[in-house]
């Protein structure tokens, strides 16, 4: 006897661990208005997960018991094709059975940074651009050519379309410079609905290749080819009341005295921030001189070696060039948490302002070829060549570690020293299809 009834929509509670990967409680969409009000049960040791698939030792072990809060405002549904069902999430916080914000809460730690912020009377706007490899393409057309743009504008038709209906409001679709190479823009949002939104992004993109049975990779550095997938954060101040507050013309860089500093705070905690932006052992193949990533500390103009690029400005067709202005962070990538990235450089950049830090001076060139008797006067240093180098700048940084909050940072570390031990004494090969097989 034939069955007409129709299978059941599901609807996911989701959250992007310590890791960068999105890990979900899935229901029937039926039951949506009553998760909405009560949130779903979560384990704390859940976010003590490897890339692996491993749990490490932490502080919670077997015990205790999560709220997983959705946030009604951050709902995404992409319509189903077919036979698919459609991709519905919704964005949670952690929170204590009491309801109280979770402080190992990788979403209430870029929160607590947004806050800090407005008690100052500032809110960052960010945007987060990403990189990724196709893997599947066997005779890759040429970097940033039309033929790159053709051979693939189906997929990229289908990911920009699904990307609007999520409300993610992407800017480009993109071949960029590495063979097999796409790229993702948004347009730029509040700290927090931007941090969503690289989430929504991978998914998204995860989610389409899938239907067009394409595979697709977020990993830093792929075997297949020499170049490299970054993700570019640009973040710019605002006041309360949506007055820009980035740009001066009269001042170095165009940067106002307020972004100076907050510049130059992420710049005095950088070595730290790769612990958590460029957070897996592969990701230091692609932290190298001459790569047009980042390999050093430093505040450059239109620089692509800088780690901390001052954005361009167009002045074309009376452009408000206020409102353009923009620092771009150079040294992340997709293994990271959006939360964590975003909320680490905010809490860098609010010490500078705190401590009305300088600005040094600009690096006008590549970084590699400047001597090392100039290094102070650009506040240049290079970045940790690997992740267990980044761990223990992460451990020096009072200020940092101190945002992070105890729980987070040592379960952060743990899973992090785990990934040490699993990559130890593998080739650079190997540990580059380990991560693009996960990503």
């Amino acid at each position: 006897m034939q069955n007409n009834k129709m299978s059941p929509t599901l609807t996911h509670f989701i959250s992007q661990d310590y890791s960068g990967i999105t890990r979900a409680r899935t229901f029937p969409e039926h039951r949506l208005a009553s998760n909405l009000k009560k949130g779903l049960c979560w384990t704390p040791a859940n976010l003590a997960l490897n890339p692996f698939g491993s749990i490490v030792e932490n502080e919670w072990g077997s015990l205790g018991d999560l709220i997983m809060m959705p946030d009604a405002d951050s709902e995404v549904r992409v319509s189903g094709e077919g036979s698919i069902s459609p991709l519905h999430y919704f964005h949670c916080d952690f929170l204590n059975m009491d309801g109280s914000p979770w402080d190992a809460c990788p979403r209430q730690y870029l929160k607590r940074q947004i806050a800090v912020l407005s008690e100052m009377g500032i809110k960052a706007i960010a945007s987060f651009e990403h990189e990724f490899m196709l893997t599947d393409i066997e005779e890759p057309a040429a970097c940033f050519s039309l033929a790159a743009s053709r051979t693939e504008e189906a997929l990229c038709t289908a990911i920009t379309a699904a990307l609007i209906e999520a409300n993610v409001d992407p800017e480009m679709c993109i071949p960029e410079y590495a063979a097999r190479q796409y790229e993702v823009t948004c347009s730029p949002a509040e700290a927090l609905k931007a941090a969503d939104r690289a989430v929504n992004v991978r998914e998204v993109v995860r989610e389409i290749c899938r239907r067009q049975n394409r595979t697709v990779s977020f990993s830093p550095v792929s075997s297949l080819n020499p170049g490299t997938n970054g993700v570019h954060v640009h973040v710019s101040l605002w006041s309360e009341s949506d007055e820009p507050l980035t740009y001066d013309p009269s001042r170095p860089g165009q940067l106002s005295e307020l972004a100076s500093r907050f510049s130059a705070g992420i710049l005095a905690h950088m070595t730290a921030l790769t612990a958590l932006t460029a957070p897996g052992v592969v990701s230091y193949q692609r932290l190298r001189p001459n790569s047009w990533s980042a390999a050093y500390a430093c505040i450059g103009q239109q620089n692509r070696e800088a780690s901390i690029r001052i954005a361009p400005i167009t002045h074309l067709n009376d452009s408000d060039a206020a409102k353009q202005a923009n620092i771009e962070y150079r040294a992340a990538d997709a293994l990271a948490s959006p939360h964590l990235v975003l909320g680490a450089i905010l809490a860098a950049g609010i010490d500078g302002i705190k401590r009305k830090l300088e600005m040094p001076a600009l690096v006008t060139t590549n970084p590699a070829s400047i001597p090392s008797t100039d290094h102070a006067r650009y506040g240049l240093r290079a970045l940790p060549v690997n992740l267990e180098s980044a761990l223990q700048e992460l451990d020096r940084d009072e200020v940092i570690t101190a945002s992070l909050g105890p729980a987070l940072l040592n379960c952060y570390r743990a899973i992090k020293q785990s990934e040490i031990k699993e990559m130890d004494n593998k080739e650079e090969k190997v540990v580059r299809d380990l991560y693009a097989a996960v990503y």
